[in-house]
């Protein structure tokens, strides 16, 4: 993907009229987020030996804007369903309807297969899930933010699903996957794949920072200017 950038995008669903959107974010909050008990959260893919990055980098900034954005999307997303007036979201909804069909590590497979082929590969900014959906089209950021939401709207805790930003050694660029932890081990589901792996795996991949709804962390192997 080149190199992830750190400007926000000013993408959100047009759909969305703003006064619904904040009327429905604090509704979000309590549906999207739902941490496991603190025992049953994993260590951080590729390792553990993260840090938390100074709330003043770039990074923590634009995640945080971001998650604001899907926190609000999210609501908007059932609101639509409950209303049956968004075809869009519907064939949206229909679609993971389907995946539901599937349990374990078959259901993270289908995620990722279908999060593949609704996608087209372009270049791109920080986006919300919707967008990517909706827009066709995006970069490993798009791919990747709309899996991570699509895991848990599928009923993996948000304690079990990472965005994690890594350094592509055999193309020399940086690179965007998600995590999922299944069955004692974490997950790779990646847009430049369809097949799954495990992060032990993955040794062309060199971790650089994890993503979730507890803010960015960077791997301590990872050299940062904060």
């Amino acid at each position: 993907m080149g190199s992830i950038n750190l400007i926000m995008g000013s993408a959100l669903p047009r759909l969305a009229n703003r006064h619904l959107a904040m009327l429905i974010a604090a509704c979000a909050i309590a549906s999207w987020i739902v941490p496991a008990a603190a025992e049953d959260r994993p260590n951080d893919p590729f390792g553990d030996f993260t840090r938390e990055l100074n709330a003043e980098t770039p990074l923590v900034k634009t995640w945080d804007l971001l998650r604001d954005k899907m926190l609000i999307e999210k609501g908007y997303f059932h609101k639509c369903l409950e209303s049956g007036d968004c075809p869009p979201i519907e064939a949206l909804e229909q679609t993971l309807d389907e995946i539901r069909q599937y349990q374990g590590k078959a259901l993270l497979g289908h995620l990722n297969i279908a999060v593949n082929y609704m996608v087209r590969p372009a270049p791109g900014d920080w986006t919300t899930p919707l967008d990517a959906i909706i827009m066709r089209n995006g970069d490993c950021k798009a791919y990747s933010i709309a899996k991570y939401a699509g895991a848990q709207e599928l009923g993996i805790s948000a304690d079990h699903v990472r965005l994690v930003i890594v350094h592509n050694r055999r193309r020399s660029e940086d690179h965007m996957v998600v995590a999922v932890y299944h069955d004692g081990e974490w997950l790779i589901l990646d847009n430049l794949t369809n097949v799954l792996a495990r992060d032990s795996e993955r040794t062309d991949y060199e971790p650089l920072a994890v993503l979730d709804y507890k803010g960015a962390r960077r791997y301590l192997s990872a050299f940062w200017v904060e």
